[in-house]
């Protein structure tokens, strides 16, 4: 049986995410509207920068599934004073997709973020059209708390931002976590 393992994001990586968000659409949605385009090494090495540490401003994974290689990307924002994590930076391999490895791949994620006794929240944000990306979350648990409209401008485009949040004890009474 396949399995879906998280591994820390690298260098090693950095081609392959590019190469999976290679239009200014999926940069928006994967990094929001201030994402620059083309995605780059130097942007990318921010985010590595930032996942180092004892207590990182993020936390970054590329998951690995047994058959397949790497098929997808994920991190976690860290608010350690408000003890909130922010799932943001998704994506599944465009050859991945529709698998339901995006479900395994955050399951993981919060798993992960929730082992920590100091995260008590973890929220995140989509747009409204990406109905898969939210059946997912909501298949998760993650309930929606409420619509920023017009707040995101991609290109000529403004987008609706939805917010959804989900708690320590909801994660762990799904019998998730630790």
């Amino acid at each position: 049986m396949a399995t879906l393992t998280l591994v820390p994001f690298s260098e090693a990586h950095f081609a392959l995410l590019i190469r999976w968000l290679a239009d200014r659409h999926s940069v928006a949605q994967w990094g929001g509207p201030s994402e620059p385009f083309p995605l780059t090494e130097h942007e990318l090495r921010h985010h590595l920068d930032d996942s180092l540490g004892a207590r990182p401003g993020r936390r970054c994974w590329m998951a690995h599934h047994s058959a397949l290689g790497i098929v997808g990307h994920v991190q976690i924002a860290c608010d350690w004073l408000n003890r909130v994590g922010r799932v943001g930076k998704v994506v599944i391999a465009p050859e991945a997709r529709g698998a339901g490895l995006a479900g395994d791949m955050l399951t993981l994620a919060l798993d992960n973020a929730f082992a920590r006794d100091d995260m008590q929240r973890v929220e995140l944000n989509v747009y409204p059209f990406n109905t898969a990306a939210i059946r997912t979350y909501q298949r998760l648990g993650f309930v929606h708390e409420g619509t920023r409209r017009s707040s995101a401008q991609v290109g000529s485009e403004r987008w609706d931002t939805m917010i959804m949040g989900i708690l320590r004890e909801e994660w762990l009474a799904r019998g998730k976590g630790e």
